[in-house]
C-alpha cells in the first residue's frame, strides 16, 4: 500500500500523520526527487512490496528538513541529481538532523566517481534506474531490520 501526499499539506494533516495514522504504517519513506517519471517508477514498484508503508514525495530541501525533523522517516530515497540540489545535499541534511538513517540513492546511470563519493558520505545504497525492481527487497529489508531494532 502507498499513502502519497504532496509536499503542500497543511499542518492539520502532518499532525494527523505524526499522531493517528503513523501506528499502522511499516515504515515511512520519503522520497526525494524532482522528475516525475522517477517518482512514478518508484511508486509502481514500491507497489509490489509486502511493506505497508507511507510515501511521502518533497522536492526540495526546506520540505526534507521538515521531514527529517518532525516526520522522523525510517528511509530516505533520493535521486542522484535534480534541479536544484543533489544527493550530496540530502546525505549531508541527513546526517545533520537524522544520523544513522538509510538513504538510497537512485541513479539513471553507473558513475564512478561521483557513487563512490555518495557511499562515502554515507549512502546506503545506490540502485540504478534499471535495476528498480530491488528496490522492494531492500525496503522489506529495512523494515524488517528497523523492526528488529525497535524491539531491542
Amino acid at each position: 500500500m502507498i499513502v502519497s501526499n504532496s509536499t503542500n499539506d497543511t499542518g492539520s494533516s502532518h499532525k494527523l500523520q505524526n499522531g493517528i495514522l503513523n501506528p499502522f504504517w511499516e515504515i515511512k519513506i520519503v522520497l526525494v526527487e524532482t522528475n516525475g517519471s522517477v517518482i512514478r517508477m518508484v511508486e509502481k514498484i514500491l507497489e509490489n512490496t509486502k511493506v505497508l508503508h507511507f510515501l511521502r514525495r518533497v522536492d526540495n530541501t526546506h520540505d526534507l528538513h521538515f521531514e527529517l525533523v518532525y516526520n522522523k522517516p525510517d528511509l530516505i530515497l533520493t535521486g542522484r541529481t535534480m534541479e536544484e540540489f543533489s544527493a550530496l545535499d540530502v546525505l549531508n541534511l541527513t546526517k545533520e538532523h537524522a544520523l544513522g538513517l538509510p538513504v538510497i540513492v537512485l541513479a539513471p546511470d553507473y558513475n564512478e566517481e561521483t557513487n563512490f563519493e555518495l557511499i562515502d558520505n554515507g549512502a546506503y545504497d545506490i540502485i540504478f534506474h534499471q535495476e528498480i525492481k530491488r528496490l522492494p527487497n531492500e525496503v522489506t529489508f529495512l523494515s524488517e531490520a528497523y523492526k528488529r531494532r525497535k524491539r531491542a
